[in-house]
């Protein structure tokens, strides 16, 4: 749907519309991806690993200025802050959050404003260079030195500006509109496998922060009635509860869709098909495992690709895992790259960094 409200051929690009035609009409969309993202054979890590078939769906390329999975959830939550004349985008995150990164990006280029309310993580060379990219594209950062003061700060912000004029999207862009674009890739995914492009993969795996993106796939195989197992890697800390917020986003996503387009069909709830695993999580969100560091530094050397320590390399943690442990043997697996590879603007090496809110500045001052 284009921002007056119409369906444009852009949303025809999108299999989800193709497979349900009442959606176009009814379900805010703007196209900010470059899809279908590519599908690749991992063929040196999958000889590392003594795995028969290693898929990866390059959803790192989803964008031509920043790839990663946000951008399909973006396309629909971004459209609907349009189609409500909103001019400020709130969203959520770590200081260094490819999300709110992605937000940031994509409203700037839709002439929205953002404000990204970030809790701490580690500093690290990446989470500076994050913050440097928000200097570049003008985001409001405000700090929430605690998860439960985000709700706090996000409340002030809707009080000062107006709620009418504040669209929310919560972290990792995981709420029913967001999850919908994981359906739709989903449908994407099973284009490719019609086309031949790949084999049907028997497992998959993906990162669990804030559920959007597992909720999403895990509905749109079972629409498509598809006995994929998905490896959830869970990233994010117990308090989260990202297997309940899995359950949750899966059935309010599909009662959504349902009420926009009765030719969706009534579906069992989320089952055995998801599992989440918490074996990678290690001491807590953010902070890298020595698995992950290995799983890291074999995509590099094997696969020339980046991945982050904080989602992707855990993810891939799991899988070498379960490959070394034989439980992969005679499958065809998919690893599904959810980060970011298109390179970062040149970026100031200055003190710039001073402009960023005073809390941060221990950060760079050294």
């Amino acid at each position: 749907m284009s921002t007056t409200g119409q369906p444009d051929s852009a949303s025809a690009a999108r299999p989800l519309f193709e497979r349900f035609p009442a959606l176009p009409s009814k379900l805010p969309f703007i196209a900010l991806g470059e899809l279908p993202t590519p599908v690749n054979r991992l063929v040196n890590l999958q000889q590392r690993l003594g795995l028969e078939e290693l898929w990866v769906k390059r959803d790192d390329l989803s964008a031509p200025t920043y790839g990663g999975n946000k951008i399909r959830k973006l396309e629909f939550l971004l459209a609907d802050a349009l189609q409500k004349n909103c001019g400020t985008v709130v969203t959520f995150g770590g200081l260094g959050s490819n999300h709110a990164l992605a937000t940031s990006l994509n409203c700037r280029q839709l002439g929205l404003k953002c404000v990204a309310i970030l809790t701490p993580e580690p500093a690290t060379d990446a989470v500076r260079r994050t913050l440097r990219y928000h200097l570049l594209l003008g985001t409001e950062i405000r700090i929430a030195n605690r998860y439960a003061d985000t709700r706090t700060i996000a409340d002030m912000i809707a009080a000062e500006r107006g709620a009418q004029e504040v669209y929310e999207v919560p972290f990792g862009g995981s709420s029913w509109r967001g999850t919908t674009g994981f359906v739709n890739a989903a449908l994407e995914l099973d284009q490719q496998v019609t086309a031949g492009l790949l084999p049907a993969p028997d497992v998959i795996y993906l990162g669990l922060g804030t559920a959007g993106s597992v909720a999403g796939l895990a509905l749109g195989l079972r629409l498509l009635n598809r006995s994929t197992q998905i490896q959830a890697v869970q990233v994010t800390p117990d308090s989260v509860r990202p297997d309940s917020l899995c359950e949750r986003l899966y059935a309010e996503t599909l009662g959504k869709l349902r009420a926009l387009d009765t030719s969706i069909p009534a579906i069992d709830p989320l089952s055995s098909a998801v599992t989440v695993r918490k074996d990678q999580l290690g001491e807590g969100y953010a902070i890298p495992t020595m698995a992950a560091k290995e799983a890291a530094q074999l995509m590099s050397e094997e696969e020339s690709m980046n991945s982050s320590l904080t989602y992707t390399a855990k993810t891939m943690a799991a899988l070498i895992a379960d490959a070394r442990a034989g439980l992969l043997s005679g499958k065809r697996v998919l690893f599904w790259n959810t980060y970011n590879s298109r390179p970062y603007p040149e970026l100031p090496e200055d003190d710039s960094w001073k402009k960023l809110p005073p809390e941060l500045h221990f950060m760079f001052d050294q």
